[in-house]
């Protein structure tokens, strides 16, 4: 049997039962004000003190599209014209920049071509683009205006091949026309499959000469017109050559790629965890040196294919409500790396920002994240960090006059923020991973003040 308490304290010797008797009330009586306060939630005035600083200025609406020949084929239908939720699906995104590529970049090739194919593999793999193809699209530049760039089959092209094709581009253009020369051609040189993960000896300057090669051979057919390449898919192997590369084509634009998760290579990464990490938002810094080679060389850098997962993306991952948080985050650092513009992939898989099926336009969280993106950051817009504890915060200031504040939380628990000077007249958008979107509320009492709390891996934009 244990001792009771009152039988311990009678054996104990007399002073020690008095010390202990003493320091019970003592510890009772300890104030409650010395355990850590809370920091009090950071305070955030709006008004123009916000975009006083200088900042980087938008060129391009920040998210385009990068698509595949065959898929665009898809989505434009049978009919003369494409469906008309197409036409105004582009109007909704605010007809950005869009560009034919891919991997079925290197494959196509006009189909009254088609008995000039090698007898090989790779002729028997090319995709023939029909002639109806350049007049459905030319329908629906003429809705949504955008931008065309024409990717050119430089891996295995004829000259006659892009001859054709340039010719019925100019036909089909309505707002401003480009050429790229071929799509990753960094993977053109591969003499085994050893070489995708170890690189070989001279790897780089045999693919490089390679390609310099195949492209000056085709670009005589683009005649003078803006070039945009090369279209790396993992620009570090060209690091050395890029500037070359640059100078012998007379690049305009500086085109790379970027998926900082992959199904093929990292599947365990490719979570929804794993795209909500930090350095996955944050991935376009490590290109901060394609921008550099971009401004040396006077061309335009931009990140001409992404994604939230290579190989097509990962159901669950790239089509769930991360992937627009993702998007923003990746969009932004992109910008303040110095890119103008992430144009994102569509293959006919998981990653696809919408897909048109039967006419009709099937959006998914992505989409709304590249529409709220180029809404919030119109061409000549400027944009800038903003110091706020516990939160991302970026300030952007429109030609218009407009002002936004972009509030991001990555930290693994909620973030509160008080917002002083907010009015009827504010405007909120926001995203979210996972539960309830963040919503300002007003603090009783005190006039243009509101609280809001951002969950963990949600984003607020605020309008004023």
């Amino acid at each position: 049997m244990r001792p009771r308490p009152a039988l311990i304290l009678r054996r104990l010797a007399p002073p020690a039962v008095a010390l202990l008797l003493a320091l019970a009330p003592a510890a009772a009586a300890r104030p409650s004000s010395a355990r850590p306060h809370a920091p009090a939630p950071p305070q955030i005035q709006l008004g123009p003190a916000l975009n006083a600083a200088p900042g980087t200025t938008v060129t391009l609406p920040p998210a385009g599209l990068s698509i595949e020949y065959p898929v665009m084929v898809a989505a434009l239908g049978a009919a003369a014209c494409p469906p008309p939720a197409l036409t105004a699906e582009l109007q909704r995104l605010g007809s950005p920049p869009l560009q034919l590529a891919g991997q079925s970049q290197d494959f196509t090739v006009p189909a009254q071509s088609a008995a000039t194919l090698p007898p090989d593999w790779e002729g028997l793999t090319a995709y023939q683009l029909a002639p109806e193809f350049w007049t459905r699209l030319h329908c629906l530049l003429n809705g949504a205006p955008a931008p065309l760039t024409v990717g050119l089959n430089v891996r295995i092209g004829q000259l006659s091949w892009a001859e054709q094709l340039v010719a019925a581009a100019r036909e089909t253009a309505t707002n401003g026309l480009s050429f790229s020369l071929g799509n990753e051609p960094d993977r053109y040189y591969l003499p085994n499959y050893a070489s995708l993960t170890k690189p070989q000896p001279g790897e780089e300057a045999a693919s490089v000469n390679l390609y310099l090669r195949a492209a000056g051979y085709v670009r005589p057919a683009t005649a003078g017109a803006p070039l945009s390449g090369p279209e790396m898919a993992a620009p570090t192997r060209w690091q050395a050559a890029l500037p070359r590369v640059v100078s012998t084509l007379g690049l305009q634009t500086l085109g790379v790629h970027m998926y900082p998760l992959s199904v093929c290579h990292t599947p365990r990464a490719a979570t929804v965890s794993g795209l909500l990490s930090e350095s996955v938002g944050a991935a376009p810094r490590r290109l901060a040196w394609v921008v550099a080679d971009a401004a040396a060389a006077h061309a335009v850098p931009v990140i001409s294919e992404a994604n939230s997962v290579s190989c097509g993306g990962k159901a669950g991952v790239s089509d769930s409500r991360a992937s627009a948080v993702w998007a923003v985050r990746f969009v932004l650092s992109a910008l303040k790396t110095g890119f103008h513009e992430v144009r994102f992939h569509f293959s006919g898989n998981p990653y696809d920002p919408f897909t048109v099926r039967g006419g009709e336009v099937l959006r998914r969280p992505l989409e709304a994240a590249m529409v709220a993106l180029n809404q919030w950051l119109p061409a000549g817009a400027t944009l800038r960090s903003v110091p706020v504890r516990g939160l991302l915060a970026t300030a952007v200031a429109t030609p218009a006059g407009h002002s936004l504040l972009i509030l991001d939380n990555e930290r693994p628990k909620a973030q509160t923020v008080i917002l002083s000077g907010y009015t009827p007249a504010s405007t909120v958008q926001s995203f979210a991973a996972r539960g309830a979107l963040p919503q300002p509320v007003p603090i009783k009492g005190a006039g243009g003040r509101e609280r809001v709390v951002i969950p963990r891996d949600a984003v607020l934009a605020v309008s004023f």
